[in-house]
């Protein structure tokens, strides 16, 4: 860190554990994990900091012009590998993970495959899915309803429709449907991954399976992975002609390039991929707006009202009427200004000795982008700390293009993002119009980073079906 402070890079080290720390305290006085960030916006916003993850040292940039040329230079930087060893066993060579040549392949093929007409044409896929789950739940109970629990079951059957088929319930592995199964095992790994028993004897000892409870484990990884491959081995035997009825995996196998085929395993990579990100992130999100709709009793009317004008819930969604939605689009925005579930890019790696604005940057050193910093600067969002969806609709003002970057930026930024937001506009649709709901009077929101950045206690809501609902539509 010496080098980094004769740069004039505030510096701080905390033992072992590094920022984690930092956030393991910050949750227990202040109730949450992201205080820090937030406030360090506020009462002394640094262009670069320096801190530690373990042993690794960690460059957060701030300062949006040095923001926008770590986004826009790419190359000088891979993901650390550290922190993605165990991820690896079921991401595999996925977008995510992959780099360079093999990356840019992979972004080219996928990227065919999110054209317009493909994102229009899952929308009525995704809306019967959100309507299924909901109205599931008037037979089970609308008590204490786990509400992040409901929307993560939508999205990660809607992830898995969209690039499986509407038949990707059919296939099960001991009795559960595929995606619950995924969703088990991510939910594993990502505690494995926080675990001693990596972190003192690394990814390669849990993978190896000496220990019971990690041979169950990549059992699991290799009885799903098992499932996909016979999926794409039979739909390998048909053929479909019209183009609206195609899903992610008929696109895929039809592509050929001059990358070439794709191959069976490349695919599971980018299934389980999509999947990771798609059914944890959007689910997050809208758990959040829920709970922002739930505080903020004017903006649910409002925005209710304009559900009302633009979403017919008897007829199929169309994606022109998703985007006359300004406000419930503005409000998602602002929800994810103040609690994305992703709080910062990936950290990378600098693969060679550079500049970033005028700071040196040397090759080994991890950097990375804290998006709470900029999302609480007064400098960049006046009354930071006040949850405003109006300011997303305020014609004759701008905001810096690198200080709200949710989904990422540059070549790197989230492919699916607007698929995304399209996915949360339906579920928040489909859920005003459906049901009344309230959260329990005494809960406190504790924000901690588990996988994602999350409340700490569950969301729990009390439903009530409208009046004169018709859940025959």
């Amino acid at each position: 860190m010496k080098y980094y402070r004769k740069q004039g890079v505030p510096c701080t080290f905390f033992p072992l554990i590094g920022t984690y720390k930092e956030s393991l305290t910050a949750l227990k006085k202040h109730g949450d994990a992201a205080y820090n960030s937030k406030v360090k916006a506020q009462t002394k916003p640094e262009r670069i900091v320096c801190s530690n993850l373990g042993s690794e040292l960690l460059i957060s940039v701030s300062d949006t012009a040095m923001v926008k040329e770590f986004y826009l230079n790419s190359e000088n930087y891979v993901k650390d590998p550290i922190f993605l060893e165990l991820f690896a066993t079921m991401l595999g060579k996925g977008l995510l993970t992959s780099e360079g040549k093999q990356w840019k392949a992979q972004r080219k093929i996928l990227s065919n495959a999110f054209h317009f007409g493909f994102l229009k044409s899952v929308l009525p896929s995704v809306q019967n899915t959100v309507r299924e789950t909901l109205h599931e739940l008037k037979d089970i109970s609308l008590n204490q309803v786990n509400i992040m629990d409901v929307f993560q079951k939508i999205t990660g059957e809607a992830v898995g429709k969209i690039f499986f088929g509407e038949q990707l319930n059919q296939h099960k592995i001991d009795g559960k449907p595929l995606t619950l199964v995924l969703a088990e095992i991510m939910v594993q790994i990502a505690q494995l991954s926080l675990s001693a028993e990596k972190n003192l004897l690394g990814a390669q000892f849990i993978q190896k399976g000496i220990l019971p409870k990690h041979k169950k484990l990549m059992d699991s990884v290799s009885n799903f992975k098992a499932v996909c491959r016979n999926i794409i081995i039979e739909r390998k035997k048909t053929t479909k002609t019209d183009q609206f009825s195609k899903d992610m995996l008929d696109l895929l196998l039809e592509y050929n390039g001059e990358e070439g085929k794709i191959e069976e395993e490349e695919i599971i990579d980018q299934f389980v991929t999509f999947f990771l990100a798609g059914m944890d992130t959007t689910g997050h999100l809208v758990t959040m707006a829920v709970y922002f709709l739930d505080k903020h009793q004017e903006f649910q009317v409002r925005m209710l009202e304009e559900v009302k004008a633009h979403y017919c819930p008897s007829e199929k969604v169309d994606i022109e009427d998703l985007n006359k939605l300004e406000f419930t689009t503005a409000f998602l925005k602002e929800t994810l200004r103040m609690a994305t579930p992703i709080p910062g890019v990936f950290p990378r790696k600098a693969v060679k000795d550079h500049k970033l604005g005028e700071f040196q940057i040397r090759k080994g050193d991890t950097v990375t982008v804290d998006f709470f910093y900029n999302s609480f600067n007064e400098q960049q969002f006046q009354d930071a700390q006040k949850f405003n969806p109006l300011r997303w609709l305020e014609k004759e003002r701008s905001y810096d293009a690198y200080a709200y970057t949710p989904f990422s930026a540059g070549p790197r930024n989230c492919i699916g993002q607007h698929l995304a937001m399209n996915e949360a506009k339906v579920i928040l649709a489909e859920f005003l119009t459906m049901y009344n709901f309230s959260l329990q009077k005494d809960y406190e929101l504790k924000m901690t980073y588990g996988f994602l950045y999350e409340p700490q206690k569950p969301i729990l809501l009390d439903l009530e079906l409208k009046s004169g609902l018709s859940l025959h539509n």
